[in-house]
């Protein structure tokens, strides 16, 4: 899977980089664009030697995917849209005190 990094891979079961590569092409379906490079964070093993439960996401700024994983490639792919609450680049965000100015 292109989005993915090696070493991730590397720990991933075979039905899990099978499920996360099906759900790399249903978030870029849904969205309409490719979300960039998939994260990958595992939870401790639970069973030595079968593998590890996962949660990963992408994200593009407008959209977010995250997809959790079980050892046997199941779960469920959340796709949500990004709705921008900050961004400290933005000079017209702040007030003349630097203070937040949320609506």
């Amino acid at each position: 899977m292109s989005n993915l990094w090696f070493e991730q891979q590397e720990q991933m079961t075979e039905r899990q980089v099978k499920a996360l590569s099906e759900a790399d092409a249903r978030a870029q379906n849904i969205c309409g664009q490719d979300l960039g490079r998939w994260h990958v964070a595992f939870e401790a093993e639970t069973r030595p030697g079968r593998g590890q439960d996962l949660t990963a996401w992408a994200t593009d700024g407008e959209y977010m995917a995250t997809q959790y994983l079980d050892v046997y490639g199941n779960g469920p792919l959340v796709v949500s849209s990004i709705e921008l609450m900050h961004n400290d680049a933005d000079e017209e965000h702040f007030d003349e005190d630097g203070n937040c100015e949320h609506e």
